[in-house]
């Protein structure tokens, strides 16, 4: 039965993954690859259509559309709103923010999302699961211990790849601050000196200092994401900020500058 249940997991995390780019896209008016993981899934969807799904089965077999749209609705708001904090907590990044949409709580979650998602609910109960659930259980069972091992090996390799690819993005970045910061004070004690004999005319001294500052940061920040591959770019690229870190604000800089390349490349 678990065999099954990854089976279904995954077919719902794909089918997720190409209707929140295509609702996104729609809504943005250019396409949006979404998601935490590289690969197409997003196992939220997964998820929520497989708790929804063992609750609407075995917990409250007697539901009706009402109840599976306002359940629907109210349960995907709170793991939404879990999952968001969760993930800010532990990569201080966030992959979805509502906080321009109407009726948003913390831009975590927000009531269009949930009424769609209640939707949602309705779509997967009475369209999908009567197609999709017979077609998994007439999978043979040798075949179905294969597909839900493969399946958990790609979700768990696409996993281990992601959050390497974020920690090692964040402590690059880290690092990078603390040696800017190194070589500006260095570079501003050596010219405060300099500054003393030029009758203190310290405003000269903040203009270049500023000036050095910017250069030295944008050479750095171009030669960084240009040592990155396609696969770091678009994993990075998928985050929509960084917030809750000292160094948030140079985390986001580079995220833009990551955004930007990928665009030109994809129109050159």
């Amino acid at each position: 039965m678990i065999c099954r249940y990854m089976i279904y997991f995954s077919i719902f995390s794909v089918l997720g993954y190409f209707y929140e780019c295509l609702a996104m896209t729609v809504w943005g008016g250019k396409w949006d690859n979404r998601g935490f993981l590289y690969g197409p899934a997003i196992p939220i969807y997964g998820l929520g259509a497989l708790l929804g799904t063992l609750l609407f089965q075995h917990l409250y077999p007697d539901y009706t559309p009402s109840s599976v749209f306002l359940i629907s609705m109210v349960a995907s708001a709170i793991l939404e709103y879990v999952v968001h904090y969760m993930l800010e907590q532990i990569f201080h990044a966030y992959w979805w923010d509502y906080s321009k949409s109407p009726l948003n709580l913390n831009g975590r979650i927000c009531l269009p999302a949930s009424i769609g998602f209640g939707v949602a609910g309705l779509i997967i109960i009475y369209v999908l699961n009567p197609l999709i659930i017979p077609f998994i259980d007439s999978i043979d069972g040798e075949l179905c211990q294969f597909l839900a091992l493969l399946l958990s090996a790609l979700f768990a390799a696409d996993t281990t790849l992601t959050i390497c690819v974020i920690s090692s993005f964040i402590r690059r970045v880290e690092r990078f601050d603390n040696s800017i910061n190194e070589h500006m004070d260095s570079f501003f004690g050596n010219f405060l000196d300099e500054s003393h004999a030029i009758n203190n005319k310290f405003y000269t001294a903040v203009d270049k200092i500023e000036d050095r500052r910017k250069k030295l940061i944008d050479s750095r920040l171009e030669r960084a994401v240009d040592s990155m591959d396609l696969v770091y770019r678009r994993i990075l690229s998928r985050i929509k900020g960084f917030r809750g870190n000292i160094h948030s604000g140079r985390l986001n800089d580079v995220l833009g500058r990551i955004r930007r390349r990928i665009n030109r490349n994809r129109h050159e």
